[in-house]
């Protein structure tokens, strides 16, 4: 038996884990500058009512802290990803 198509499919699931804890890492950075963005920029309320004002911050407000919050758990999901891939790599000792 050839033990290298068992090494070929190994490291094909490791490229497909290192490249989907990449994007999950971008996303979750990404996801977390705009949620900071959004929550700490001023809303523009040129043509609204201070009612309608009012919303807008709220809404500014809710939507920033829930990207922050999804940004934080992709990061925080794509970092164990990693964590156990590098646990799974290391030959045992």
């Amino acid at each position: 038996m050839d033990s290298k198509p068992q090494g070929t499919r190994g490291g094909v699931s490791r490229a497909a884990l290192l490249g989907l804890s990449g994007g999950m890492m971008l996303g979750g950075l990404f996801l977390l500058i705009q949620g900071l963005r959004t929550r700490l920029a001023p809303s523009d309320c040129a043509e609204l009512s201070e009612m309608e004002c009012g919303f807008m911050r709220d809404t500014a407000i809710e939507v920033g802290r829930t990207q922050s919050v999804a940004g934080a758990a992709l990061l925080a999901l794509a970092v164990a990803v990693v964590v156990l891939m590098r646990s799974r790599m290391r030959p045992d000792a």
